[in-house]
């Protein structure tokens, strides 16, 4: 049987000026430091097997972002929390329902512990089998984000503009080169949320098919004369066949403790 942990994580304030490598290796530190059982790569130079989700742009915050840890299914761990032994054991977590797919606390919170201020572990699920990667199966992202020196009404107008508009184009540099594409098939969810200290807050849901769309690429189109604020990943969306759901839901002692973007 082939078994994986799931985790989900955030990445919020400083931190996320560190790009997706040194996320990896921060990751790998605090999974050997709890001392879970992961399975690693053969050869001269071993490596510890990781998968995530959907990269996140250096500069963005999250709150969901995942990564996935495939376990040695026969080890069992004398110190420490255990995920998963012989027999199958595993440690729910008490907050949840018990109705609800078990999740681990425990484990949760010792690789928030180990992670650096910014980034705190929210959910951690086990999964059998190897199934399709986080990356090819999320469709679409959740943001907020905000626009520098842009009022509430402002915003509201550039958003009602945007939403009715057939065809938005706008420009991104690829591979050094700039690429126009329009971007509006692609905006599921558009509105104003609210304001913070910088200027009004958006919520959005980008589709992340055929190629992931960004907030960056919406300022420009829907107030050229500001700049984006803080951006923030809020959710990873997939599809199957019990219908549109997260790789990993925060449990519910975690979701209290949510934060929103603020001054």
């Amino acid at each position: 049987m082939s078994l994986r942990l799931r985790v989900r994580f955030s990445k919020i304030g400083k931190i996320r000026f560190i790009g997706h490598r040194d996320v990896a290796r921060v990751i790998e530190r605090a999974v050997r430091k709890v001392g879970l059982p992961v399975s690693y790569s053969q050869g001269f130079s071993p490596r510890m097997k990781l998968s995530f989700g959907l990269a996140l742009p250096t500069g963005y915050e999250s709150e969901a972002e995942f990564v996935e840890l495939p376990l040695v299914t026969d080890a069992v761990l004398d110190a420490g929390p255990v995920i998963v032994c012989r027999s199958g054991a595993h440690a729910p977590c008490e907050h949840e329902p018990a109705a609800a797919p078990p999740s681990y606390c425990t484990i949760a919170g010792a690789l928030s512990e180990a992670l650096p201020a910014g980034m705190e572990v929210s959910a951690a699920t086990l999964t059998e089998g190897r199934g399709t990667s986080l990356q090819a199966a999320v469709h679409s992202c959740g943001w907020q984000f905000e626009i520098v020196d842009l009022d509430a009404t402002s915003a509201a107008k550039a958003v009602a503009d945007f939403l009715a508009a057939g065809t938005v184009v706008t420009e991104r540099v690829h591979k050094g080169e700039t690429v126009s594409s329009n971007v509006r098939p692609s905006v599921e969810v558009l509105q104003v949320v609210g304001c913070s200290d910088r200027g009004a807050v958006l919520s959005a849901e980008l589709s992340a098919t055929p190629r992931v769309v960004r907030p960056g690429e919406l300022v420009p189109a829907l107030a050229p004369a500001h700049e984006m604020g803080i951006a923030r990943r809020t959710h990873q969306w997939t599809s199957g066949a019990a219908g549109r759901a997260e790789p990993a839901v925060p449990a519910m002692c975690a979701q209290r403790h949510k934060e929103t973007i603020s001054g």
